[in-house]
């Protein structure tokens, strides 16, 4: 039995498939309970003179001078709010006796469905749909977790595991919030590539002891070149911003504040494109090609002066820049 103080008690802290004793210190959460439990869930309220029974839904009006809130356990899939059940579903799909389509899946059959997912759910928060927005999300969640489960049955990983090393990230590169640090001269996105880069030197030197030779890394590593071409040039282009390294670009006369008009540009810049005889596609995937090798080069010539980028001020960066070109 979990016991958790009513002052204590948030949604993470109980499991529903285990009975709750919740010590009523203080009123609980009733919203947050009738989120977990169904209305006529039954109850007992215990207090100096006994035990009463009661529902979920009535205890409220009759906690009196109760002292405990004890709920009895729900069935593994009954707490539709948890998502432990979401896990607990994934396992069950997987099963020998669960569904013939999900059993026959790999990790390989499961990438053109992950990748429509997460389309599909850009699409409904780009509509501003909430109601799809929680329909898409789920379905994205679902391709996590029956990767989780192939990882465990694999015994690789599983979502313990997954959610272990997002957890350590998130707070390992947020000093600011979870250790009180200050955040250096100001510049949280530079503090951000400088943990990225300590992150990236320990596990060199893990996997292959202190003198292990350490691979150079570059600020662009983790943008996938498998996505298109548009998003992955905003993507480059960001990392790149975060240690104030930004090219020279075409000297046009357009002053842009419009993203209508933007929209229209790019459309007009594929027509030409397109009456030129030329893929837009393809030309800017070449163009994200020329500018991650002169990101590199920019990169070799500050290892060689043994100083990270992030420390370069705007001017040096250009000259850098140019320099490497």
């Amino acid at each position: 039995m979990d016991v958790v103080p009513a002052s204590a008690l948030d949604r993470h802290t109980f499991a529903t498939i285990r009975p709750v004793a919740i010590v009523l210190d203080a009123v609980p959460d009733w919203s947050l309970l009738r989120s977990r439990y169904p209305a006529d869930q039954p109850v007992a309220l215990l207090d100096g003179e006994g035990e009463r029974d009661s529902t979920l839904g009535d205890a409220e009006r009759e906690l009196g001078r109760a002292r405990f809130l004890v709920l009895p356990p729900l069935e593994p899939f009954a707490d539709l709010a948890s998502l432990a059940t979401v896990t607990r579903i994934a396992e069950r799909l997987r099963a020998p006796n669960g569904c013939p389509w999900d059993r026959e899946q790999t990790h390989a059959s499961l990438r053109p469905h992950l990748l429509e997912e997460a389309y599909e759910a850009l699409a409904a928060l780009d509509a501003g749909d909430v109601s799809r927005q929680r329909d898409e999300l789920g379905d994205l969640l679902l391709q996590i977790a029956l990767h989780a489960q192939l990882g465990r049955e694999e015994g690789t990983y599983d979502i313990g595991a997954i959610a272990r090393k997002l957890n350590e990230k998130l707070i390992r590169r947020h000093p600011h919030v979870f250790a009180g640090q200050e955040i250096p001269h100001g510049d949280l996105l530079a503090q951000w590539e400088r943990i990225k880069r300590d992150e990236r030197l320990e596990g060199a030197t893990r996997a292959g002891g202190p003198e292990a030779p350490q691979a150079p890394r570059s600020i662009l590593d983790g943008v996938p070149r498998e996505l298109p071409a548009l998003f992955a040039a905003e993507r480059m282009q960001e990392r790149a911003a975060r240690v104030r390294l930004v090219p020279p670009r075409l000297d046009l006369p357009l002053d842009i504040d419009d993203e209508d008009f933007l929209g229209d540009l790019l459309f007009d810049v594929v027509a030409v494109a397109r009456e030129a005889g030329f893929d837009a596609e393809t030309a800017l995937r070449a163009a994200n090609e020329r500018f991650a090798a002169h990101v590199e080069r920019v990169e070799t010539r500050a290892r060689e002066a043994g100083r990270p980028l992030e420390s370069y001020p705007p001017d040096e960066m250009k000259r850098l820049w140019d320099q490497t070109a």
